[in-house]
């Protein structure tokens, strides 16, 4: 082949805006133009190929199982729970215990069932932060308003830090939710200036600002990075209804 240069409206193509062509970047008016000088050019649509191929191994390589906790972690943790465990046992040993009633009120019941369920829940915490292991709350609701709020994790997010951690979460992913139908789909895209034919590398149903989304991992350039969009569940034709978009993340 030869060598590609860094032009951006005709041979030698660059790179780059091939890139941004196949994955959907461009201005609609401007990829409507490129496309059908773009099929007509064996070398650029060998360089397409080559991009295709690209997101189809990164696509395989999102789907490896995560390895195994290390032995040697699973064992101090083990350990931990063990230790903070009979501790607890011991301290609740000793303890004067409260007076006997004759009858024992549906409130008292409830009260000692969440007492027990605290109890376990500090077991486990205590060792967890024994060995130095941190856990990301998963995003959910509590009917409950003097609860603490849910912690934010990769799919519950602020839309100022949208990143790596969502990237993460979602790339590989085929939730596509209230977008699994192709039309839907296209008409989002098309109202958000993505190429209709774009193949997301993952979807994810996400809550970006407390709203319901559905987050989409495209390629980016420069190579290797990823553009992340999310769109509420109402995008479509003449509603972009974007909430967050931002290119190259890795």
């Amino acid at each position: 082949m030869t060598s590609i240069g860094r032009g951006s409206g005709g041979p030698p193509w660059s790179v780059d805006l091939l890139a941004d062509l196949q994955a959907g970047a461009l201005d609609p008016q401007q990829a409507e133009q490129l496309w059908p000088q773009v099929n007509a050019d064996p070398e650029a649509r060998e360089i397409l190929a080559a991009l295709e191929a690209t997101q189809a191994d990164l696509r395989e390589f999102a789907n490896v199982p995560a390895p195994p906790m290390p032995a040697n972690f699973a064992a101090r943790l083990d350990a931990a729970i063990a230790a903070e465990s009979q501790a607890r046992a011991q301290a609740t040993q000793t303890a004067t215990p409260p007076p006997a009633a004759p009858v024992v009120s549906l409130d008292a019941a409830r009260k000692r069932r969440n007492q027990r369920l605290g109890i376990g829940i500090g077991i486990f915490a205590a060792a967890a932060a024994a060995v130095g292991i941190t856990f990301a709350a998963l995003p959910g609701g509590t009917s409950d308003p003097s609860a603490p709020p849910v912690a934010q994790g990769p799919l519950n997010f602020p839309s100022e830090s949208i990143g790596p951690e969502q990237l993460q979460a979602a790339k590989g992913g085929t939730d596509y939710g209230p977008f699994s139908d192709k039309e839907k789909l296209a008409g989002c895209f098309q109202a958000i200036g993505i190429s209709p034919n774009v193949e997301p590398l993952g979807v994810k149903q996400v809550t970006v600002d407390g709203k319901q989304g559905t987050l989409f991992v495209l390629a980016s350039t420069p190579p290797g990075t990823f553009r992340l969009v999310t769109v509420g569940q109402d995008c479509g034709p003449g509603n972009p209804s974007k909430i967050v978009d931002k290119p190259g993340v890795r």
